[in-house]
């Protein structure tokens, strides 16, 4: 009977999907409240592999994307744009915050990668975008390098799952 339960408990664990925050605190030297959520996977393709978490300090609202294009070096400069597609067509423009190289290690959220060439980079999102982010659902991403720029379909599933966390961070 105890194997049964162990065996539905992992069972539902596997499935449970659950966003949360990490970090929720006031900066002792800034006094800016800090909030981020636990970092998610939004793709696992060959051509990359994304992972995301957003934040709000005090009013202004990020989303940080973690990108991995197997061992290819790239960088993502200040400006360059992600742009995010929604379901009804109609598409959001976020900025890069500063320019970034990738590095060993660095789009990898856990062991998974760490060896790999990678990149962090952040983006910021207006309170006019926060809104339309938590009202829409993403269908496609854009992301801008120093390259060029690669497409990504986004599944349901993992839209709902980005546009809740957004959500928690309110």
């Amino acid at each position: 009977m105890r194997k049964v339960y162990l065996i539905l408990f992992t069972l539902f664990t596997a499935f449970c999907n659950a966003q949360k925050i990490s970090e929720d605190y006031i900066d002792e030297f800034t006094k800016n409240h800090v909030k981020r959520t636990d970092w998610e996977a939004l793709t696992f393709e060959i051509k990359a592999v994304t992972s995301y978490r957003f934040s709000k300090i005090d009013n202004q609202y990020f989303l940080q994307l973690k990108i991995m294009l197997g061992d290819v070096y790239f960088s993502i400069n200040e400006n360059d744009e992600l742009m995010l597609k929604f379901t009804n067509e109609e598409i959001v423009t976020l900025k890069n915050i500063k320019s970034t190289t990738t590095c060993v290690g660095c789009g990898a959220t856990g062991f998974n990668g760490s060896q790999s060439q990678g990149i962090n980079v952040s983006y910021n999102i207006s309170n006019e975008q926060y809104q339309l982010l938590t009202q829409n659902s993403i269908s496609k991403i854009r992301i801008y390098t120093n390259k060029s720029y690669i497409d990504l379909e986004i599944k349901k599933k993992k839209a709902d799952i980005l546009q809740n966390a957004l959500k928690l961070i309110k």
